[in-house]
């Protein structure tokens, strides 16, 4: 009966010895390296971009004139417009600031629709063409980008006058300051698409028809929503990791 303490530990001796070698085999094994963490590159508005837009416009156009007495027409005319942007925008962190030059044709007209001009008088008015150069700042969510817009503009319109006799036509240049809103977001790497509102205030104009002898002034404001579509370069943006 006393054979078997003995017994007992020679198998744990024997097990000791047979698992030492693999314990120590597994002290010297080199650890596995730690698995690299994937790296997502950050959207970067930062580079040139040019595009295209389209859209609509509604403007509001009062001429104030002394026609035998002084008289007043207004008109509510809305109309499409269409045209193209380019520009550069710089971000830091979140927050980006860039620069912006548009054009657009347009048909914006209307005829006299309220006021007080003499009986037989009619006043008409045509929007042609509007530039814009703006600033921007906005903030970025990665790809999705909300802003404020605003600067100056200038625009080429054209009114008419009658008498109900004679009608005459003029062609002016003006300029104002816009102001506006809009949401950009990019679908891929190069290309994006917005939607965009300006308020433009064209101010007073002073306007003389040749043929009736009258001059007057003419104010205008305008309201514009556009769809525009984005090319970006990129250049000089530089890359920026997520970890």
């Amino acid at each position: 009966m006393r054979t078997k303490p003995f017994l007992a530990l020679a198998i744990i001796a024997t097990l000791g010895v047979t698992t030492a070698p693999a314990s120590a085999a597994d002290l010297r094994r080199p650890a596995p390296p730690p698995v690299a963490a994937p790296v997502v590159y950050a959207f970067n508005w930062t580079g040139f971009y040019i595009g295209g837009h389209i859209g609509g416009a509604w403007s509001d156009r009062c001429f104030t004139g002394t026609l035998g007495v002084v008289g007043e027409a207004c008109n509510d005319s809305s109309g499409w417009l269409g045209g193209g942007q380019v520009g550069f925008n710089i971000q830091t962190g979140q927050f980006v600031f860039g620069v912006e030059f548009s054009g657009s044709w347009s048909d914006i007209g209307g005829g006299d629709t309220r006021g007080t001009l003499p009986v037989g008088w009619a006043f008409s008015s045509d929007g042609k063409t509007l530039l814009m150069l703006t600033g921007r700042v906005g903030y970025a969510f990665d790809r999705a980008l909300l802003y404020i817009t605003g600067g100056g503009a200038w625009a080429r319109n054209s009114a008419d006058v009658t008498n109900g006799v004679v009608a005459t036509s003029v062609d002016f240049d003006r300029h104002g300051w816009t102001i506006g809103a809009g949401l950009e977001y990019a679908f891929s790497p190069n290309w994006s698409v917005a939607g965009q509102y300006n308020f433009v205030d064209l101010g007073d104009k002073t306007v003389t028809f040749p043929g009736l002898g009258v001059t007057g002034s003419l104010s205008q404001e305008v309201h514009i929503a556009t769809l525009r579509l984005n090319y970006r370069f990129g250049w000089g943006a530089p890359v920026t990791a997520r970890y």
